[in-house]
């Protein structure tokens, strides 16, 4: 049977971290589904989401379960919360394959990313976005459902990176490639699906949204 003092430790290390259920997920790389049926009791709390919580959120786990009040866990986190900034969650889809249409993109909610490994890699909070990948184009690197990051400040397109590409009308995530002529190619990661080149992209009137820098599954 589950411990259900430890669900209600774990429910309040998330409550004081002012985290959704959503968020508190996407930090120690689970389903959202799985910290419901462990707050409400309904599933064991598992070693590797005891480790999560150790390593994300600077729980001491042997504390956690022991008979040591929540309060003591709640402000270990107090402590930590601002190791996290939330990133916007935007309701648009871009296709991984033949083009999606871009609809409202007013952010509905938000994920939280350690503000350390932002850092690390030079991304500035409030340059950047989450959007869902659409489409099975881009498999096995990109599925279908999955999350993806975007740098929306960085819209210089390199070679070999990944992008989020409006261009007709479309939303596309592809990978880049340049051919001689001045021409960039929209690159596929499934062999099924056809690139598409683009002649003159400015001309065009392609709009490179943002680099795609992280991805994460959502099950």
């Amino acid at each position: 049977m589950p411990n259900h003092d430890l669900t209600s430790k774990i429910k309040d290390i998330r409550s004081k971290s002012g985290m959704s259920q959503e968020a508190f997920a996407g930090i120690l790389g689970v389903s959202k589904s799985k910290i419901q049926n462990i707050e409400s009791g309904k599933q064991r709390v598992d070693h590797d989401f005891l480790r999560g919580l150790a390593v994300q959120f600077t729980v001491d786990i042997n504390a956690l379960l022991t008979d040591s009040p929540a309060a003591q866990q709640s402000d270990d986190v107090n402590c930590t919360a601002g190791q996290f900034i939330k990133v916007p969650r935007f309701e648009v889809e871009a296709s991984a394959g033949n083009g999606s249409e871009v609809p409202s993109e007013a952010g509905t909610q938000a994920y939280a990313f350690n503000r350390k490994w932002l850092d690390k890699r030079g991304l500035k909070p409030n340059t950047l976005s989450v959007i869902s990948v659409r489409g099975d184009s881009m498999e096995p690197d990109l599925n279908d459902g999955d999350l993806v990051l975007i740098d929306l400040a960085n819209t210089d397109l390199a070679d070999g990176k990944i992008y989020a590409v409006q261009y007709s009308g479309n939303l596309f995530v592809k990978r880049v490639q340049y051919i001689p002529g001045d021409t960039v190619r929209l690159v596929s990661r499934n062999a099924q699906y056809a690139p598409i080149e683009i002649k003159t992209p400015e001309a065009d009137g392609v709009r490179v949204v943002g680099r795609v820098v992280a991805s994460m599954h959502e099950w």
